[in-house]
């Protein structure tokens, strides 16, 4: 429910405040005082399109403010407030809209700053306005089914077929993802069949190509090594002038100094331990040299797998490692082909019997939605009658839409598609003067004809409808005297499912309101000002005079307006 609306240098207001109650609130005043400008307020405040020519002259900024109690959150918005990262548990709503001069606006939830397509995801369950001319969501046929469905009583049979729709959804997914996935096997299971054959014939294991470039190495180069190996084998060891032969013949020499002086023994003992490695080298490099594989059959196969390795990894792309990882993949592919026609054939029967038991439930909601649009049928008609519209007639065409598509169910003998909301497309149809034929409700043009089905429609939906507040901006244009009262009648009634605030010049309507404001306009200098204010039951009376008969007041104005408020 809005609480309390708050409006700041938006054309002729300059700063105005006002508070609203449950119920039914009337809003009156002369043309060009301010009153759409107030509803058109609170249009910005729920996401309409801004401009800075709605800004008052002379000022910098425009801001509106509006107060709700409670916020009906759906699953839409719900998203739109966690993608907007706004948090919103519960409790009262402060909307804030502001508009600079140079047309630019912000707007705000609970002081946090909001995108405006969230705004405007807010705004149908806060306040829907209706004015004589505008489009409502009421005459869109994409929101006629979502009405019809408020409607139906027997709430299980829509739960129920939600329940087989969503079940079948799901197991067409899984089907068609399983039949692209199998589709797309095939295609490439000839390349991959090849690329095993190919990768099997040199089986390439992990670390291989490491140790085998070592030993390539070794084989390519095993000439040169042995060489460089035998001449420090000989220099060192086996020649008969080697180097360890020379340093014995030293070590004998230096026995003798030793002989005469004792003080050269850790030189001894350090030209034995250069005997002990320089003989231990040479008879290793002897060993090593000894050792060396001189295999030409070896090194050709080395050589060849090592080509082939790398001829690979180009072609694929691919690291060695990667090439491997490709190679067990294969290997565990061909090794275990999938069962493709079994699991399908499978999911394929669950299918079928899930489509079978969704037709059931469609037909089931199909016939719940046919009773219930005649019965919504009749009770709109009823209301058109007592609204003026005597010849008025009303119907609910439900159609289906013929469908190739693989969510198919029968309706008949007929392939339809289904949708969460059933397999039926609904359209409000109506006839408003006698002899023409059914048409779209939203194609009337009559301004007066608009409003009343509009109001008789409301009328019928008000137990259902969730949204919380109702603006009705000149709803009475067309009609006058009685129709007048009992349009007034119809829209308090309403009040007792929403709150209410109407926009009237008719005195028949507003004074069946609860409370009742008036909004005014005054010059100052060179300035105008708009004005709104609560009436007290004294004022009212003369506002409701005035209504009757003019700005003169008479004392039988004055009684007829007393006598309208007590009737009320």
């Amino acid at each position: 429910m809005l609480q309390k609306l708050s409006v700041e240098n938006i054309a002729i207001i300059q700063n105005i405040e006002v508070g609203l109650g449950r119920g039914l609130s009337i809003l009156t005043g002369e043309t060009g005082t301010g009153k759409s400008i107030i509803i058109d307020a609170l249009g910005l405040a729920l996401g309409a399109r801004a401009d800075s020519g709605m800004v008052r002259n002379g000022t910098s900024r425009a801001v509106v403010e509006a107060h709700f109690d409670l916020l009906n959150l759906n699953a839409e918005l719900r998203q739109a407030l966690e993608e907007a990262q706004l948090d919103y548990a519960g409790g009262d709503v402060v909307i804030r809209r502001e508009i600079n001069a140079n047309g630019k606006s912000r707007a705000f939830f609970n002081d946090a700053l909001i995108p405006l397509s969230t705004l405007k995801l807010m705004a149908p369950n806060l306040v829907e306005m209706h004015g004589q001319h505008e489009n409502q969501k009421l005459f869109k046929p994409k929101n006629h089914l979502l009405y019809l469905g408020k409607c139906v009583k027997d709430r299980q049979v829509i739960n129920d077929y939600r329940s087989a729709y969503h079940a079948f959804k799901q197991q067409l997914r899984r089907y068609q993802e399983l039949l692209e996935h199998r589709d797309s096997y095939l295609r490439e299971r000839e390349l991959r069949e090849f690329h095993f054959k190919e990768l099997n014939e040199i089986r390439p294991a992990f670390g291989e190509l490491e140790s085998m470039q070592r030993d390539l190495q070794l084989l390519e180069n095993s000439g040169r090594l042995a060489d460089a190996a035998d001449q420090l084998a000989r220099a060192l060891y086996e020649d008969d002038n080697a180097i360890i032969h020379q340093v014995e013949v030293l070590k004998r020499t230096l026995q003798e100094i030793l002989q005469i002086d004792p003080s050269n023994q850790e030189i001894a003992r350090e030209l034995q331990s250069a005997l002990i490695s320089l003989t231990e080298i040479g008879r290793t490099m002897a060993g090593y040299r000894d050792g060396l594989e001189h295999d030409p059959a070896k090194l050709a196969h080395l050589q060849e797998r090592t080509g082939s390795i790398n001829y690979l990894m180009r072609k694929h792309n691919k690291s060695f490692d990667e090439l491997c990882d490709y190679y067990e993949q294969l290997r565990e592919e061909m090794g275990s082909e999938a069962d493709y026609d079994t699991r399908l054939e499978a999911l394929s029967q669950t299918l079928e019997t899930l489509r079978s038991d969704l037709a059931r439930h469609s037909l089931r909601f199909h016939r719940e939605l046919e009773a219930t649009g005649n019965e919504f049928s009749r009770n709109i008609e009823s209301r058109l009658h007592l609204l003026g519209m005597k010849h008025a007639r009303f119907k609910v065409e439900l159609k289906q839409k013929e469908s190739a598509a693989p969510s198919w169910v029968l309706f008949g003998d007929k392939k339809v598609e289904p949708g969460v909301n059933g397999i039926d497309e609904v359209e409000f149809m109506i006839i408003t003067n006698p002899g023409e034929d059914f048409k779209p409700l939203v194609k009337i043009a009559s301004g007066g004809e608009v409003s009343r089905i509009m109001l008789a429609v409301k009328s019928v939906l008000a137990e259902h409808d969730e949204t919380p507040t109702l603006i009705f901006d000149e709803i009475d244009a067309g009609i006058s005297g009685r129709i007048a009262r009992v349009v007034g009648e119809q829209i308090r009634e309403l009040a007792k499912h929403h709150q209410i605030l109407c926009i009237t010049h008719l005195p028949q309507i507003a004074s069946l309101g609860e409370r009742h404001y008036r909004v005014d306009k005054y010059s100052k200098g060179n300035e105008t000002f708009a004005e709104i204010a609560e009436l007290n039951p004294q004022e009212r009376i003369q506002e409701i005079a005035g209504l009757v008969g003019g700005e003169e007041l008479s004392d039988a104005s004055l009684r007829t307006a007393e006598e309208m408020l007590n009737r009320s």
